[in-house]
């Protein structure tokens, strides 16, 4: 079976790693996948990740971060699916629960949070929502 939205199902994985208190989750490695976890860990959403080589396959480990009983991740929601894609300008960036979530934004610069994208101006893609 062929995965056609891997940005989901890799959200997928935080999100029920995170269900259970799992400290890491194993992810199955994209450059694209690692400059995601990149931004996740840059706004406190994640731990630490670090690729793991098992023979020809590649993974990302991804450290997933609490503060006691309380998670750093509330909720993570996917945007964009495949047949429906969601983009915005940089004037119409939104604004996750006040402030405490980000939004991660594909853009022609790269992955990044809605904060930095509406920093430098720059619209693209709504990959998906964390708070």
């Amino acid at each position: 079976m062929t995965m056609t939205d891997t940005v989901a199902d890799m959200i997928t994985r935080i999100r029920n790693g995170n269900l259970v208190a799992k400290s890491y989750v194993m992810i199955p490695h994209s450059n694209f996948k690692e400059e995601i976890l990149k931004v996740l860990k840059e706004e406190n959403f994640i731990k630490d990740y670090e690729i793991i080589e098992e023979g020809k396959a590649k993974y990302l480990k991804t450290f997933l971060l609490s503060f006691g009983s309380k998670k750093a991740i509330t909720e993570i929601k996917k945007a964009s699916k495949p047949g429906r894609r969601i983009y915005v300008d940089k004037d119409n960036i939104p604004e996750i629960k006040s402030g405490y979530g980000i939004a991660i934004i594909s853009t022609s610069k790269g992955i990044m949070s809605s904060k930095k994208a509406k920093e430098i101006g720059e619209g693209g893609e709504i990959l998906f929502y964390v708070w």
